[in-house]
């Protein structure tokens, strides 16, 4: 029977991880333990800069971005015979705690198995973005680790952002573009990119009007002509804080020629 490098039983320790199920005590504990690490990480002094960057109140710890992914990475190589299912579910506990780095490291654990994460992920995701991913760090994040690289392998995304895109949940909207702007970056993606982006110039909300700037401004990396068109087509239907987003890498004659075109800047 062969033993791990503490000396325990590898095949009992993988017996509960590979049917966690059986045994849910496990997550709970586990949870526990990863909330507890973190907490005796926080630096309150980082945790108060931390939370000026939210118009809402926050709970935070102020562990650095570099510190959550190292932490992530070494609990994802301890975890690494649990089931995708029981890492869904951990995700959906640690998601209970109030601090946002605890939040957030559920989706960082999950990202380190991407390659394994199907459409069965997506109703969780669509529960999270309504219920407990609810500020644009924890949405980005999650988007970023996680839901843009399914984007590639798992064609039901395209079919969630869609569907996010309508939804009147701010952070599913959110998610919709956000989830496109590392594909939008390299080109990719482009169509879809526009067609959101276009249905959102008309938003109410600030996040989204930001989202969607930069969006657009990722789009025009790989061609700028194409975000120039887009740009003066809709005029002055752009919300002023996207349109300033979206010509950030523009020349500055051609922002000036763009922002007069549309607004009499």
């Amino acid at each position: 029977m062969q033993r791990g490098r503490n000396g325990a039983c590898g095949c009992a320790r993988g017996l509960w991880l590979s049917h966690v199920g059986l045994v849910p005590d496990r997550i709970e504990e586990t949870a526990k333990a990863i909330a507890a690490a973190l907490r005796r990480r926080r630096d309150p002094v980082r945790a108060r800069t931390a939370r000026s960057f939210f118009k809402h109140e926050i709970v935070a710890l102020g562990i650095p971005a570099a510190v959550m992914r190292a932490f992530a990475r070494e609990r994802a190589e301890l975890l690494a015979e649990w089931s995708i299912d029981a890492l869904v579910r951990l995700c959906d506990r640690l998601l209970e705690e109030p601090e946002i780095e605890i939040r957030m490291v559920g989706p960082l654990i999950l990202a380190r198995r991407r390659k394994h994460l199907t459409a069965a992920l997506l109703p969780h995701a669509s529960r999270w973005l309504k219920r407990r991913l609810d500020n644009w760090a924890l949405v980005d994040g999650f988007c970023g680790e996680v839901l843009a690289p399914m984007l590639t392998s798992v064609p039901e995304v395209e079919t969630a952002l869609r569907r996010w895109s309508k939804s009147p949940v701010l952070w599913q909207r959110r998610a919709a573009l956000v989830t496109l702007v590392p594909h939008a970056r390299h080109g990719e993606r482009l169509d879809l990119a526009y067609e959101l982006a276009a249905a959102h110039l008309h938003d109410p909300e600030d996040l989204m009007h930001k989202a969607t700037g930069w969006l657009l401004r990722e789009a025009g990396r790989k061609d700028r002509p194409r975000l120039k068109r887009f740009l003066l087509k809709n005029g002055s239907a752009v919300p002023r804080t996207a349109l300033r987003y979206a010509l950030e890498h523009f020349p500055t004659e051609e922002r000036r020629v763009v922002m007069t075109a549309t607004r009499g800047e």
